[in-house]
């Protein structure tokens, strides 16, 4: 069956380079690359960027296969460590398609996800698409998966409320780059969020594409409060350069108001909906504890 019911000529259709940073997860990276060998999309416009970004044990290929249908190129990041920006920015160097592709190595994307992302920018006629992002509990549902899918990546509130986007799912004209920049070097979180809003306020058009679709793996305990502490930081970043920012401690305010159950009322019945509540209200105070102690630690740098 086809993707869509409206197809782009292959002659017409533009040259892809999808980047994908990754660390000591192997074999979700050998994963991708099978899901990526079965897209819908022509294989010989495909060339994949893998960077590896981490201190661990060195870059590490022996377990990716090398038969890939599809072209593919192992960079590395040297500098910034653990930084997936400074990763992503090691492939856009190197990319040679009409247009950036970015996923994280722990999704899975549909077989149709590049095929209908690229064609509903090239109809469109936007500069940046963002397409929508499920979450993947896999065997063992648990009050962490269900948290995280709950409070991560809501691409089309981001799209259409903020005029963000995030790299989990992101589709860029290769030439927004040469006229914006790349992403922040060095950042852990938020470099998706200030890149697309200044690429934004540049002038350039962003859309949210619904049928566009990668599943993303849920996070366990340890990994999601990780991510929190992340993502606390990074918004401090972006908080500072909002020209219309609220005072600093107005959104820890706002996390200390309990979650109601609508924020957590679906059919999940191996898990207590108590769980879920207090990890949501936990994961939200600690989110905004994280962004103040970023918040003081930046200001003291600069005294």
């Amino acid at each position: 069956m086809d993707c869509m019911s409206k197809q782009i000529e292959s002659s017409d259709q533009p040259n892809l380079s999808v980047i994908i940073p990754y660390q000591d997860n192997l074999k979700e990276v050998e994963d991708i690359i099978l899901t990526l060998e079965n897209q819908s999309y022509p294989s010989e416009k495909i060339e994949l960027l893998l960077i590896y970004n981490s201190s661990l044990n060195g870059l590490n290929r022996n377990s990716i296969p090398v038969n890939s249908e599809i072209k593919f190129e192992f960079l590395e990041e040297k500098i910034h460590l653990n930084s997936p920006y400074s990763a992503r920015n090691r492939g856009i160097e190197r990319a040679t398609g009409d247009i950036i592709v970015f996923i994280d190595a722990n999704s899975t994307p549909d077989k149709c996800w590049l095929e209908i992302g690229i064609n509903f920018l090239i109809e469109m006629n936007y500069d940046l698409v963002a397409g929508k992002v499920d979450f993947d509990f896999g065997e063992r549902i648990t009050a962490a998966k269900i948290v995280d899918s709950l409070t991560s990546i809501d691409m089309k509130n981001a799209v259409e409320g903020r005029g963000v986007a995030y790299t989990a799912n992101l589709f860029v004209k290769k030439d927004v780059f040469y006229n914006v920049g790349t992403f922040e070097e060095k950042t852990r979180s938020g470099g998706d969020v200030r890149f697309t809003k200044k690429a934004v306020k540049t002038g350039y058009k962003i859309g949210f594409c619904e049928n566009s679709l990668v599943w993303k793996k849920a996070r366990d305990f340890k990994s999601l409060y990780q991510k929190k502490i992340r993502t606390g930081k990074g918004y401090f970043y972006t908080w500072k350069d909002d020209e219309e920012k609220r005072i600093w401690f107005y959104n820890l305010l706002r996390a200390f108001k309990p979650p109601t159950s609508k924020r957590f009322k679906q059919n999940h019945d191996q898990v207590s909906s108590v769980v879920i509540w207090f990890h949501l209200y936990l994961v939200g105070i600690v989110e905004q504890l994280a962004f103040i102690a970023e918040y003081i630690k930046y200001n003291l740098r600069s005294d």
